[in-house]
């Protein structure tokens, strides 16, 4: 045979393996034996993925990660589990967990069960995810189950031969809770420890300050209570709780109604025991005709503890 039959023969052979191991490569998903493979999904043998984070996994019983205090154990003690309403909305991640932090808000539901916001301390703070960011404030959903008589028809039989033992906590209160880790698939996936099996109200983890409302006291030069930055006073709802003595924001969206150009000379909060840090932008603050500005308060907060509202007092040119 000539040569150059049996050169296009060969070439041919290699163009054809070439081909296979692409078809086999693409649509099987072989992986070659180089260097090259596909980011890992999986944690060391020490941890759990939890929300995209290796987190450290408990081995001695206990399930508070990262701490693994092994005085916290995490089981189910009245078979809590049984009476959920509704288990299959819920996507278990992990079958029990322990965190802590600061009851931010606590809510009655129809189906008898108490709606806890809870915001973590900070070696929590992986367990929540961008649902519980849009929709909880940050926070971890916590849900006591069967506190109260359903009055939602369907969630009535779920609590029967079932009475709740796990104390109540109030807003402004440090809790440390256990029970299973899930995802609310009929709420938009967010992160909840449901139901509560463990709750302990803490009262040696010093002070907190929780606001509820926010006031603005507008200043107007000629002593209106109504003008270019609407009635004044005025208050609207504001949740958030931290620790005494922590700094904490708070941006304010105010709206020129004047179709002059006007001024605000000074920002201050009137509430004792608060002090503000810093004003972004700084007075005195410009406002063009109809312009709304978005204003950004630093305040510091007392070290002592604090329940209600803060105060704010805008002085206008």
């Amino acid at each position: 045979m000539k040569a150059g039959p049996i050169l296009a023969l060969v070439l041919l052979i290699l163009v054809a393996g070439a081909a296979g191991y692409y078809f086999l490569y693409r649509f099987y998903d072989l992986q070659s034996t180089s260097n090259t493979t596909r980011p890992s999904t999986s944690c060391p043998p020490d941890q759990a993925l939890i929300n995209g984070a290796c987190i450290n996994n408990c081995t001695n019983g206990a399930a508070n990660p990262p701490s693994c205090d092994s005085s916290v154990q995490c089981t189910d003690p009245d078979g809590i589990n049984s009476h959920v309403y509704n288990p299959a909305r819920l996507t278990l991640v992990k079958p029990c967990i322990t965190a802590s932090g600061i009851v931010d808000k606590v809510i009655q539901e129809n189906d008898g069960d108490l709606h806890i916001r809870l915001k973590l301390d900070t070696a929590y703070t992986s367990l929540t995810n961008s649902a519980n960011d849009q929709y909880q404030y940050g926070d971890l959903v916590v849900e006591i189950i069967c506190v109260n008589p359903a009055s939602q028809v369907d969630a009535q039989p779920s609590c029967q031969n079932y009475t709740n033992n796990i104390p109540i906590p109030q807003e402004a209160q440090h809790i440390t809770v256990s029970g299973p880790y899930v995802l609310d698939t009929m709420h938009y996936n967010w992160a909840e420890i449901h139901p509560v099996y463990t709750l302990k109200i803490d009262t040696t983890t010093g002070t907190t300050v929780h606001i509820t409302s926010e006031t603005l006291n507008i200043v107007y030069p000629d002593g209106s209570t109504n003008g270019w930055l609407g009635p004044s006073p005025r208050s609207h709802v504001k949740y958030l709780t931290i620790n005494g003595g922590e700094q904490f924001t708070d941006t304010l969206s105010l709206y020129s109604t004047s179709p002059n150009s006007e001024r605000i000379t000074s920002i201050t909060t009137t509430t004792p025991g608060f002090s503000i840090i810093s004003i972004s932008p700084s007075t005195p603050i410009s406002f063009a005709p109809g312009e709304t500005l978005s204003i950004t308060l630093t305040i510091q907060s007392p070290n002592s503890s604090y329940d209600g509202s803060i105060e704010l007092r805008i002085v206008t040119a």
